[in-house]
């Protein structure tokens, strides 16, 4: 079957909504190496959101995918599969994908320099650059069928997870080579 460029606007809405009735769900940042993190794990006394009106903040549900549009050009995205709802700050943008689009195999995509070259391409401002929702729905994805994407969604986890095998295991040889090292050199 051929690839199809699907613009973002087919395969994507806007699913963020505000916390209007200030629900006590636990305040979540995104970050360049974790993605979705508890903000009391990020910041000291949980950050600023800790005791913050949090009724501007955007609720985000499982199977959602979040990103601060002055740090996607960082790599600063993520994408929740919690079992609870969480939430944001109004600044994020909170989208979540069609039946259309297998969210592991767009995860990876945004993962992918091609990624990094729409951004550079259509983010907008000053000193500070900014990619808005907007802009990511002028933007395009080659997409496969369904059941392709789902195995190349699944492909990339496997290379994801033998990729941390390996960093845990050089990380251990390493703590051996450096005890070694201390032990004759005394």
């Amino acid at each position: 079957m051929t690839w199809e460029q699907r613009k973002f606007t087919d395969i994507t809405f806007l699913s963020g909504e505000k916390n209007k009735d200030n629900l006590p769900y636990e305040s979540y940042s995104v970050t360049n190496e974790n993605g979705f993190v508890p903000q009391n794990e990020q910041f000291e006394n949980g950050g600023t959101m800790a005791t913050a009106d949090k009724r501007m903040y955007y609720i985000v549900s499982k199977n959602s995918f979040a990103y601060n549009p002055a740090r996607i050009n960082v790599g600063s995205i993520g994408y929740y599969d919690g079992p609870e709802n969480v939430i944001v700050s109004s600044l994020y943008e909170v989208f979540k994908t069609s039946e259309d689009v297998d969210d592991r195999y767009l995860w990876h995509w945004f993962k992918s320099n091609n990624f990094k070259k729409l951004i550079e391409e259509y983010q907008e401002g000053g000193v500070r650059l900014y990619f808005y929702y907007d802009k990511l729905c002028m933007c395009s994805l080659p997409t496969p069928s369904i059941q392709e994407q789902i195995k190349i969604g699944c492909y990339f986890d496997n290379l994801d997870h033998l990729i941390t095998l390996h960093q845990r295991e050089l990380e251990k040889l390493q703590n051996i080579k450096k005890s070694m090292l201390e032990k004759m050199f005394v």
